[in-house]
């Protein structure tokens, strides 16, 4: 990997007795969306706070761009975007991004050629008159980001920026992020939404104060000693007390007209396609790849059960 843009190492903060990261080390390197994935709660916010100089961690070490995370110097290069990011919601959008062009210090020559690219990459060009309140929950996220992006930053911190807003808008600010990335930026990227980390390059599971997973989201889906099948058929819902007690099934999680089964890794499609002729000859099964959503719903299926 190249030498990163982000780096924690060993960071760990307490709001007075309440501890909430622990020894959290990640890296971000330049054209990379790292996924910090966890619950509300789990310390997202905390974490981004101490990146870009919000608050001080109690120990541990944050550099960005070689730097200090709270020399000033890096405030011209860096980009955040908190949740609920400040848009002025009485100005245009034209406004807006002046007001953001000013606080960096940019020329008015400088302005006016960045304010349009910014519009043109967004699609906004025919909203500048529009006031920031008056835009859809998606088109404000987008005039965020580009606000973020007014100081040509090298680094972006983002506080799950697409929270309460639709799948088309929020996949539409996903193809914004991935022309960002193209141009090198490093992203460290919160959220709570496992179908958004599934779009990150990598991925960290913040839990009880660390990072207790880490890696592609492939890697993260994959489950040692177990694989899943799909199961389909009309009656597949009153096949599922039949299902659950074949052997190498673990789980099974009903979809619809189809189930999906975590089997054990000796368990494969013929053997499993036997089986299924003694419970209802209608029954296809098919290999399927999990997705990190699915092992994470297994994970605590598993916990639950554990629990009694």
């Amino acid at each position: 990997m190249a030498e990163p843009i982000i780096r924690l190492h060993e960071v760990s903060f307490a709001y007075g007795d309440e501890l909430v990261l622990q020894g959290v080390s990640l890296a971000v390197a330049p054209g990379e969306i790292y996924g910090l994935v966890g619950a509300d709660g789990a310390g997202k916010s905390t974490l981004l706070r101490i990146a870009v100089g919000q608050l001080r961690p109690d120990a541990g070490e944050v550099t960005v761009l070689g730097q200090s995370y709270a020399d000033p110097t890096l405030r011209a290069r860096v980009a955040y975007m908190p949740q609920g990011f400040g848009l002025y919601p009485d100005l245009s959008v034209q406004e807006n991004l002046e007001f953001f062009a000013d606080l960096h210090g940019l020329s008015k020559s400088a302005t006016a050629v960045r304010i349009r690219d910014l519009l043109a990459r967004t699609g906004m060009q025919a909203f500048t008159d529009r006031r920031a309140g008056k835009l859809s929950g998606g088109m404000m996220q987008k005039l965020a980001l580009a606000c973020a992006l007014m100081s040509d930053p090298r680094a972006m911190f983002l506080d799950e920026p697409t929270t309460g807003v639709d799948p088309v808008s929020r996949r539409a600010f996903w193809q914004l992020l991935s022309g960002v990335r193209a141009e090198g930026v490093a992203i460290l990227y919160a959220t709570a939404n496992l179908d958004e980390a599934e779009r990150c390059d990598r991925v960290g599971m913040l839990q009880d104060g660390g990072i207790r997973r880490e890696g592609t989201p492939v890697e993260l889906a994959r489950v040692e000693g177990r694989h899943e099948m799909a199961v389909s058929g009309p009656r597949v819902r009153e096949a599922l007390p039949a299902l659950r007690n074949l052997p190498g099934v673990e789980l099974v999680f009903p979809r619809g007209r189809t189930a999906t089964l975590w089997v054990t890794d000796d368990t494969d499609a013929r053997t499993l396609r036997e089986a299924l002729r003694g419970i209802d000859t209608q029954l296809a099964v098919r290999e399927v790849y999990p997705n990190l959503q699915e092992t994470i719903l297994r994970q605590l299926a598993l916990e639950e059960a554990a629990r009694g």
